[in-house]
């Protein structure tokens, strides 16, 4: 203890020696954090709180600006730059460590997945039924309901999810959508 200098110094040797696997990080309001060492500013990002992390796009790492995945060191501020609109990145798995932020990224991108999956199908069924002058729109709700029922699925979107990733062809459900005797 006499030989580490200041008492700072000896905190930060105590805290080093007894936390080797951690890292604290401060926000720009002083709050701090602790993550795994190798942890990045996208670790951080989602240790603040999910939407920070799903719409950050840059960060401040002690004022100045740093790439998302360079590792936080102790000591540091960590500040996020967020903007609205933006979303996760699949490159950040490459370097994001805590399962937070993982499983928050792969949860994002799945769901993101699957709305573009709807929309597609959607627009792709609406596309095959127009072709006989016909849309969803203009079908009985008692008839799409008889035929998702069929189909064992529990609403449109999940049929329009179907057609959207391929496992079911738009010509051949809409042919089952049609009135009988208006068939493609």
């Amino acid at each position: 203890q006499k030989n580490a200098g200041d008492s700072m110094e000896f905190i930060e040797n105590v805290k080093i020696d007894l936390f080797p696997d951690e890292v604290y990080v401060f926000t720009p309001k002083g709050r701090i954090l602790t993550l795994p060492v190798g942890a990045t500013a996208v670790d951080f990002a989602y240790a603040v709180h999910t939407e920070v992390g799903n719409t950050c796009v840059a960060t401040r790492i002690d004022n100045r600006l740093a790439p998302l995945s360079l590792p936080l060191q102790t000591g540091q501020t960590v500040e996020i730059v967020t903007a609205p609109g933006t979303r996760p990145n699949p490159a950040w798995l490459n370097f994001a460590i805590t399962s937070k932020a993982r499983s928050s990224i792969r949860h994002f991108l799945k769901d993101q997945q699957q709305f573009e999956a709807v929309d597609l199908g959607r627009r792709l069924l609406e596309k095959t039924l127009s072709t006989q002058g016909s849309g969803l729109a203009k079908l009985p709700p008692e008839h799409i309901q008889a035929v998702l029922h069929e189909l064992g699925l529990p609403d449109l979107d999940a049929l329009c999810e179907d057609i959207g990733i391929g496992n079911r062809v738009p010509q051949i459900v809409a042919a089952r959508l049609l009135p009988e005797g208006n068939t493609i």
